[in-house]
């Protein structure tokens, strides 16, 4: 039998079980005579459980694209080290939202623009509705090509059909079953991914040479320090802190699960749920793939080892040679899980954004509810396939991840924080969006042609990430600005 035959059953089954996962939420809907009620569709009605939060929000960041590849990438780069540029920073986010979250559900605001509507006006919503599409695309496509790269040789078919097939079933469950459907699949999806985790550690831990362990690692590849536990280096790491934190402690995907628990308690139980999966799951279970790769795969110096790319071909690899065929096909399952657990999350962001928070207000007056459903379906699957588009084009994880995640600091941080602060002005909020935006990606294409070398200190300059810094303080400076000028 061709091997690909039982990969293709595989990636067929789980399709067709999402899909129907879907297909039964809008019949539910449709029994219940909601079908056209677009805040449950959006919403789930605000009444999930504290353990369906919890599920959703671990098995979005479970995925391909940052604990699977890009999280085991790192730990092969720079060793048990390459923790404080993932999974470190991810547990304080966690710590923040547990400690935030009566205050955030305070205001009632399902979403970001929709708290910036509330606070200051139609027109702030309008202008965090750029940023917030751009970051999650980049994340949706980034999620659909992690995915491609490792299941499209198992399927023996091209790289451009694999995305298109994963974006196809993700779009139609999207379609069917909204919000719903992507909580819903989530708690399948996890479990998936827990399983495909433990079975790689199982893999990398039993293909290791006899009378060696995890921590007869070689030098990584791309360590700056003479601490393992410092790999990346300070200055990387702190300048990732500054990249990540901050926009991570007002992330999207994460605010909308914590908006639409049913209490205060389940919202804290979701995230308490979240931060224990993610310690094991983005954490040390990748740590201990990553660093049996290092061993199975040596590096050649600084070069990572030819068989593995730069490191996102890790899993492929490890699969290819040390497991058999029909726990190669168990574990393709997981991959394309955990595949489409971050793409319906981060797509149903950009749907959100972009129909909930900017069409749907201009509309609402004149389109009934049903028209307004109708639209909000079709945009839920659009973002997929606009997500695809951006896949194709994708080369990076580590530069999609930095950028996208640096706007969400130069860019949403301080308009969201500046919410809660009541001597806030209009014009400030406004200011630090476009001031923060357009900074920047300005200072990103700087930085990438090497204009600012004269200009940073060598710290930064080395780590090519200087124009997240710059980025934020231009929108800070927008921010204190407006205060001096009229609303």
């Amino acid at each position: 039998m061709d091997p690909s035959f039982s990969y293709w059953l595989g990636f067929g089954l789980y399709g067709v079980l999402v899909i129907f996962i879907g297909f039964y939420i809008w019949i539910k809907e449709k029994h219940q005579h909601k079908e056209s009620d677009n805040q449950v569709f959006w919403q789930a009605g605000r009444n999930l459980s504290g353990i369906a939060v919890g599920l959703s929000i671990s098995a979005s960041m479970m995925s391909v694209s940052w604990s699977g590849v890009y999280g085991v990438q790192l730990f092969y780069w720079f060793g048990p080290g390459g923790a404080w540029l993932l999974i470190i920073p991810w547990l304080i986010t966690m710590a923040g939202f547990f400690i935030m979250a009566p205050v955030f559900r305070k205001i009632h605001a399902f979403s970001q623009p929709a708290l910036l509507t509330r606070r200051f006006g139609d027109k702030a919503r309008k202008y965090l509705v750029l940023p917030l599409i751009f970051v999650f695309i980049t994340w949706t496509g980034a999620e659909i090509y992690a995915a491609g790269i490792i299941i499209s040789p198992l399927l023996q078919i091209s790289l451009p059909v694999t995305l298109f097939l994963i974006s196809l079933i993700v779009a139609a469950y999207s379609f069917t079953g909204g919000f719903e459907a992507v909580v819903s699949t989530d708690k399948i999806q996890f479990v998936l991914i827990a399983l495909f985790m433990i079975i790689m550690v199982g893999i990398g831990i039993n293909a290791l040479p006899e009378n060696l362990s995890i921590m007869n690692y070689p030098v990584p590849p791309k360590i700056n320090s003479k601490s393992s536990l410092l790999g990346p280096g300070l200055a990387l790491i702190l300048i990732t802190f500054m990249a990540y934190l901050p926009g991570w402690l007002t992330e999207t995907d994460v605010w909308v699960r914590m908006q639409a628990a049913r209490s205060d308690r389940e919202a804290r139980k979701g995230i308490g749920i979240a931060a224990i999966n993610s310690f094991l799951f983005v954490g040390v279970l990748p740590m201990i793939i990553g660093l049996c790769a290092l061993i199975l795969y040596p590096p050649s110096g600084e070069n990572v080892n030819t068989t593995l790319g730069e490191g996102e071909l890790i899993f492929t690899t490890m699969m290819k040679n040390h497991a058999s065929e029909w726990l190669s096909v168990l574990l393709s399952v997981g991959l394309i899980a955990a595949a489409m657990s971050t793409i319906d999350t981060c797509s149903n962001i950009v749907a959100l954004t972009l129909s909930h928070d900017w069409l749907e207000p201009k509309l609402k007056n004149r389109w009934n509810a049903r028209q307004l459903n109708h639209l909000a379906r079709l945009i839920s699957a659009a973002a997929v396939f606009i997500s695809f588009i951006y896949a194709l084009f994708t080369k990076s994880l580590w530069d999609i991840f930095y950028l996208s995640s640096g706007v969400l600091t130069t860019t949403v941080f301080i308009p969201v924080v500046s919410s809660f602060i009541k001597s806030t002005k209009r014009i400030q909020v406004l200011l630090a969006v476009i001031a923060g935006f357009s900074a920047t990606f300005i200072f990103y294409f700087l930085e990438l042609k090497g204009f600012l070398q004269n200009f940073e200190p060598a710290f930064i300059r080395e780590t090519e990430l200087g124009y997240i810094l710059w980025g934020f303080l231009f929108s800070l400076a927008g921010f204190i600005s407006g205060r001096f000028l009229k609303d």
